[in-house]
């Protein structure tokens, strides 16, 4: 933040009415800065380095908000370019027209009239994101091959994030991305060649998504998108974006066109303070591996729930009741609620037609290595043998 404390606004607008209307509408808790269009407002970045936040109409003279936005993304001074800017619609402007800002560059939307409650939300919003990625951008953990972050930095990005949208009870999306087909082409162009292609792959990665969001390699033909307070159905579009940009690519070996193509999961969820970084990754690579079992240039959505479910079932079929039953009697702190709530389940039917005196016999008469009966609440038994 600045030396004030106060977060920094850059309004860009042709009408004196609108930049007016929006330095009321911001108050006194933040400062607000005013441009009569994209070359004035690119001036005044030029010269503040600490503005926070960029909103920006569209239609201005002597230069819009399009090359405006291509101004900042294209600009030498890295701060610059990473700013986030909102662009301002209205009913004037065609969904084409927001479809062309944001492959310029912006990182979010307004609709006019604007809602003062909304605006300010979404400038502390990205205000606090920008300032947490700058730290972290000082200690990351960059990967060799293509610049992105690599599997640590994006853990610790990661985390991050996930505080961040914690505390402003806003959702995450992860995709994953991955090469189809790997191997075989580590077998038919060889290892530098397949390094273009991971090289090429990322660079699409980092032409399309928001400066905002974080990209990394994780793997050696796999990559993890995070997406701060981007929603599911925008995530799909531009993994649909991704997969037709790469289908493009004019690769050839020995004269024949070598098909080049990706899927890609797609996961978004609303954080919470229990939610761990591991648990995300982990999301976001099953649905890669659901969306990669359909086929090349798949993609493929899985919720938080769907994912829980599915370890719970694995855990449910692969959980040993001997290995458990000893954990318990050695009194083990890692046997968590959700081994004891599968084992219970998995016994109920046996339960169901054992009488009262087989199941005391189990479990009143098993004795550990040493020869010590095991010792029971009848309680424990009483409500499953009902």
């Amino acid at each position: 933040m600045s030396i004030s404390n106060k977060i920094r606004v850059l309004v860009i607008d042709d009408s004196r009415v609108v930049r007016v209307a929006a330095v009321r509408m911001f108050g006194s808790e933040f400062e607000v800065l005013s441009a009569v269009d994209g070359a004035d407002g690119l001036s005044i970045l030029e010269r503040d380095n600490d503005i926070h936040v960029v909103f920006t109409d569209l239609a201005m003279p002597e230069m819009d908000g399009f090359e405006l936005l291509e101004a900042i993304r294209e600009h030498t001074d890295s701060n610059i370019r990473s700013l986030p800017v909102i662009v301002a619609t209205g009913a004037g402007n065609p969904e084409s027209a927001k479809q062309k800002a944001f492959s310029l560059g912006a990182t979010d939307f307004v609709t006019k009239p604007f809602n003062a409650t909304d605006i300010k939300a979404r400038a502390r919003s990205y205000a606090a994101l920008r300032q947490e990625n700058r730290s972290l951008k000082e200690n990351v953990t960059i990967d060799a091959l293509t610049g992105l972050l690599n599997l640590k930095g994006l853990q610790m990005q990661l985390e991050k994030e996930m505080s961040f949208a914690a505390r402003h009870r806003s959702n995450l999306t992860l995709l994953a991305i991955e090469i189809d087909n790997y191997k075989d082409f580590f077998v038919r162009i060889g290892r530098e060649g397949t390094e273009k292609v991971v090289r090429r792959v990322s660079n699409v990665l980092e032409d399309t998504f928001r400066k905002e969001d974080s990209v990394a390699r994780t793997g050696i033909a796999r990559f993890i998108v995070t997406m701060p307070m981007s929603l599911p159905e925008n995530a799909v579009d531009m993994a649909n974006r991704i997969c037709h940009t790469i289908e493009s690519f004019k690769a050839k070996l020995d004269g024949k066109r070598i098909k080049i193509t990706v899927s890609i999961g797609v996961s978004s969820v609303y954080v919470d303070s229990k939610l761990l970084a591991n648990t995300l990754i982990g999301l976001a690579s099953e649905s890669l591996e659901r969306a990669a079992t359909k086929g090349s240039s798949q993609i493929q959505e899985l919720t938080l729930e769907e994912y829980e479910n599915q370890l719970q079932e694995e855990a449910r079929r692969s959980m040993s009741i001997d290995a458990l039953l000893e954990q318990i009697i050695d009194n083990d702190p890692s046997v968590t609620s959700t081994e004891l709530d599968v084992a219970i389940d998995r016994l109920t039917p046996l339960f169901k037609v054992l009488s009262d005196q087989q199941v005391h016999k189990i479990f009143f008469s098993r004795k550990k290595p040493s020869g010590k009966v095991l010792e029971f609440n009848s309680r424990q038994t009483q409500g499953t043998t009902q």
